[in-house]
């Protein structure tokens, strides 16, 4: 009877476990769900190429994917303590890296040693673009700056097991030498240096340790060093929103940052904590809907400050969410795109007194994307930006 029932039931637990995936399509299962950086495979068009999109699509719906990916990184990370997602480097204390440009058969961090240098037709390219949105910037009298903000491995070498050696010339070396020597009236602020030397004097981590961004404190000391070169530049008035007295710093524990959870799906997994840096006196920016502008959201941000005066155009990416707060305090308006290439249009209708493009050192050939619409930079417009 046994021999019987082995027979039977092992058969049919096999199969089970076999239909697993299609039986449980499209359903949760009982971990928590993958918080992927991406959006799932839309169902395919009937093209020559359906059955590869349809695989595509399918793999991210199969039953029990997320329990897979949730003990299959938890199993990883305990037997061999490397992550599964081969661009996530786990660094010394609890740190973790996100190398975009890694290539299999290459070193991590290869553009830290020295090994990936920008080619001279991008360094050409890059400062071209930036040169011609200067130009006509400055023939509409806006002052224009670049702003680079460091990769997390720039600031805390030593927390990778293999340290760059500091004589290493690095992509942001390479454009940073060349700008200076093909348009030195370029203003560039380089956040390195003030970073790594905030380092030394702060009690708290500049940047979170599973995330890829910077924290609260690290964007408030590159705050500090953008309004110092601003200030200097007589484009803004002395701020009083950069000195640490006026806010109550504090550190609190949280869950992960994007590089364990959409990465990795190891939420709750490692201990990091974030910095809040909360103003004595409320701040007096809030955000604004603006009729015909775009909605408020991800990739387009407006504020207004009825006690500040002049108007910020600030072009960036995801490293400046935790700027904009404390640049939105200077500025009577504020507009803020998520991109990086300059549109002229846009010039005119914000009217800015300044324009600011902001940028991570991983995101650096972006700039390979020339400016666009200059020629309506410095047009008048019938109603005012509104």
């Amino acid at each position: 009877m046994r021999r019987l029932t082995n027979r039977i039931v092992l058969p049919v637990v096999f199969f089970l476990l076999l239909s697993l995936p299609v039986l449980w399509f499209g359903r949760p299962s009982f971990v928590p769900a993958l918080e992927e950086n991406r959006a799932p495979t839309p169902f395919p068009r009937y093209t020559l190429y359906w059955f590869r999109h349809f695989e595509r699509w399918f793999d991210d719906r199969f039953g029990m994917r997320d329990a897979l990916v949730y003990y299959g990184s938890r199993l990883q990370m305990a037997r061999t303590g490397s992550p599964m997602d081969p661009e996530v480097v786990a660094g010394r204390d609890g740190w973790f890296f996100f190398d975009r440009h890694y290539s299999p058969g290459h070193p991590h961090f290869a553009e830290m040693f020295g090994q990936t240098p920008l080619p001279d037709s991008e360094l050409q390219t890059i400062a071209r673009n930036l040169t011609l949105a200067r130009e006509r910037l400055k023939s509409c009298g806006i002052p224009f700056y670049l702003v680079l903000a460091p990769d997390k491995q720039s600031i805390y070498p030593e927390k990778l097991w293999v340290r760059p050696p500091e004589s290493a010339v690095t992509r942001t070396d390479q454009l940073v030498r060349y700008l200076a020597s093909t348009d030195p009236a370029l203003k560039v602020i380089d956040l390195r240096e003030p970073l790594i030397a905030a380092k030394a004097t702060q009690s708290y981590d500049l940047y979170k340790r599973t995330d890829t961004h910077w924290n609260t404190l690290g964007a408030f000391i590159g705050y500090r060093a953008i309004t110092k070169q601003l200030v200097a530049d007589g484009i803004t008035k002395d701020s009083r929103h950069v000195r640490f007295d006026d806010y109550r710093i504090a550190r609190h524990p949280f869950d992960g940052g994007d590089i364990v959870v959409n990465l990795l799906s190891l939420r709750g997994y490692f201990k990091d904590y974030v910095i809040t840096l909360d103003p004595v006196e409320p701040r007096r920016a809030y955000s604004i809907n603006l009729p015909g502008w775009p909605a408020q959201g991800a990739e387009f941000t407006s504020t207004e400050n009825p006690a500040a005066s002049g108007r910020l155009l600030l072009l960036r990416d995801s490293f400046a969410g935790e700027l904009m707060p404390f640049l939105a305090q200077d500025f009577n308006r504020m507009y803020s795109f998520a991109e990086h290439r300059v549109d002229g249009a846009r010039v005119r209708r914000a009217k800015p007194d300044v324009a600011m493009l902001e940028i991570v050192e991983r995101n650096l050939e972006s700039l390979e994307d020339g400016p666009t619409n200059l020629d309506q930079a410095c047009k008048p417009i019938s109603s005012p930006a509104s």
